[in-house]
């Protein structure tokens, strides 16, 4: 794929991008009884009664708006909708396993403040970023399948990285080639080492380019954190360049509530996502999305149907 930042226009007042549950799902559902099973199967790659190849969806992921928002029925059960939820993103390339294939995005109540527990295991905003913050590693797609709405607060935040960067040429040019310096980020993925010399090699830039096109890594929090540890001080040139970002994606960002059975599925090379801080009220359902990040979705889909076959 070749990027243009023109290919990705998408406007707050138009909202996120619906798209219709392919048909194969609505038809294929199985039985309440028989979903925890059926999505047994799908994980270990038991594809074959399905053609989810809607080239429509990997459009709008590659290029168009850069995410699409899939809405299974509510009245459906949560094995149900992670059975759907699988499928259609196994279609479009492999699950990574290091949060687990599927990782519940609740309130543990813990603080990411003060340990190096994710953000998506407190109920705090998460500040707009891409996932992964591990510089050997960057997932093609990140996505979000809500089981339960929280009672208050939690609004899905989207941003487009491609237009972001138009607007910093124009607006603050000198800025570009910081964001395309390669900065510290702290290490915080499970198994990896967080001395001083792991923070030091870990160091990703905001805007780069592949062959694939280009790609914005964004993580303020962990950035600072990680040049705080390593006993750098932070330069005003990155704080002016933070601080046009968070502006930026503040003022263009979509903002939008996530209904049971949504399934937000985002381009994580040119899609920056963050949610507002929630409460889980007494009483009241507490907060559960799934989170998944898909590889490989730059691979034809014949490709990877063979290797299940």
């Amino acid at each position: 794929m070749n990027y243009n930042a023109l290919q990705f226009p998408f406007k707050a007042e138009q909202g996120p991008c619906y798209k219709s549950l392919p048909q194969a799902i609505l038809k294929g559902v199985p039985s309440a009884e028989n979903a925890k099973n059926a999505l047994k199967q799908v994980l270990d790659g038991d594809l074959c009664t399905l053609d989810l190849r809607d080239q429509s969806l990997r459009a709008a992921l590659e290029g168009g708006p850069g995410h699409v928002v899939l809405s299974a029925p509510a009245n459906w059960t949560d094995d149900q909708l992670r059975w759907a939820y699988a499928s259609v993103l196994l279609q479009m390339g492999e699950l990574n396993d290091r949060y687990g294939l599927m990782f519940d995005v609740v309130d543990r109540g813990l603080d990411h403040t003060s340990s190096n527990a994710p953000v998506s295991k407190t109920k705090a905003a998460t500040g707009m970023h891409t996932d992964s913050s591990d510089a050997k590693y960057n997932p093609n797609l990140v996505a979000l399948l809500c089981l339960q709405p929280g009672s208050q607060g939690g609004a899905s935040l989207l941003a487009n990285a491609m237009e972001l960067l138009e607007r910093l040429r124009t607006v603050a040019p000198h800025l570009e080639s910081v964001a395309r310096t390669a900065w510290p980020r702290d290490v915080v993925t499970p198994g990896l080492a967080s001395s001083r010399a792991a923070i030091k090699a870990n160091a990703i830039p905001i805007f780069s380019d592949d062959a694939c096109g280009p790609i914005f890594r964004y993580m303020r929090y962990w950035t600072e954190r990680g040049l705080t540890k390593i006993g750098r001080v932070i330069p005003s040139k990155l704080t002016a360049l933070f601080n046009f970002i968070d502006a930026d994606m503040e003022q263009h960002a979509l903002r939008f509530q996530l209904k049971r059975g949504d399934m937000l599925i985002a381009n994580n090379r040119i899609v920056v996502h963050g949610r507002e801080a929630f409460e889980d009220l007494p009483n009241a359902a507490p907060r559960h999305l799934v989170r998944a990040w898909v590889d490989g979705f730059l691979k034809p889909v014949e490709t990877r149907l063979s290797k299940r076959a």
